[in-house]
């Protein structure tokens, strides 16, 4: 018995980890053609290891990719104990992707522009770029580069991350002007970072993001019951169930999109229930 639960464990946990390693994949992939397209064809340097790897391709002629691996190896290597080794070889696998990805994709798109304003694709780059980020950052990895560096950095310079972060990207785009001769490149260059920045908050909050349900019913007792009869519905729907003497039952869902389940088992049992729903975010202290 003891033998087949830990099969299934180790089961669970291979299909988990395959599922984080796709993520990490396909954001990867969505990551390099967002800079393909938007970013590097318009000579834009949005900070960075990416950004100091497009200022090397125009001094040197090497590519996007190739310098960005270069340049990501040793700072990998110099953090991994910073990262942790399960952390450490998945942001591997994305910095040799992104790197591949990006070389691959310049080659059939030879820089062609395909977004003639520069403004507009520097927002687009960057939220899709700040999505993409996400997207690997919640497989459990980073995109390495920058977010190594920063954390190396951070051990050194008492700073806030935050800070550290506009400071290394403040020399990358520093760099960028003197290279490229085009102060104007600055700007959107910091359009696209604030657009990377923003996306990359924005899902993080959405991700921790729960909805706290309110329900003032005299059947509360049985919509607490029709919960619990129907875990197979709702096990994924709720959080935490609470009742207490003044009749009214709390519920906390996991995100907005099961709000509309929990109303329907609501109604279903009392359809003169009385629903609120509130925003809540979870936090670890």
């Amino acid at each position: 018995m003891i033998r087949k639960i830990t099969v299934l464990l180790k089961r669970e946990q291979t299909i988990k980890e395959l599922k984080s390693y796709t993520n990490v994949m396909i954001g990867s992939l969505i990551l390099a053609i967002a800079y393909v397209i938007f970013i590097i064809p318009h000579n834009i340097v949005p900070g960075g290891i990416l950004g100091l790897s497009i200022v090397i391709n125009k001094l040197t002629g090497l590519s996007v990719g190739i310098v960005a691996l270069c340049i990501n190896i040793p700072l990998l290597l110099w953090g991994t104990k910073v990262l942790g080794k399960k952390t450490g070889l998945k942001t591997a696998f994305s910095m040799v992707l992104v790197s591949f990805y990006i070389d691959i994709f310049t080659k059939i798109f030879r820089n062609k522009i395909f977004v003639e304003d520069v403004l507009i694709s520097s927002l687009f780059g960057g939220v899709i770029i700040g999505f993409s980020v996400f997207m690997v950052m919640k497989a459990g990895a980073t995109t390495g580069g920058n977010d190594i560096l920063v954390r190396i950095l951070a051990k050194k310079i008492k700073r806030p991350f935050s800070q550290l972060i506009l400071m290394v990207d403040g020399i990358v785009i520093a760099l960028g002007i003197f290279v490229f001769n085009d102060f104007t490149m600055a700007a959107y260059s910091i359009v696209a970072i604030i657009a990377i920045s923003k996306t990359i908050a924005y899902y993080i909050k959405q991700s921790a993001m729960h909805m706290t349900v309110f329900v003032l019913s005299e059947k509360n007792l049985l919509i607490q019951e029709a919960f619990l009869n129907n875990k197979k519905h709702t096990n994924t729907i709720l959080k935490l169930i609470h009742h207490d003497s003044q009749g009214k039952l709390i519920l906390i869902t996991k995100n907005r999109k099961q709000i509309e389940a929990v109303k329907a088992v609501v109604y279903k049992v009392d359809d003169k229930a009385d629903i609120s729903v509130l925003e809540s975010t979870t936090e670890t202290v």
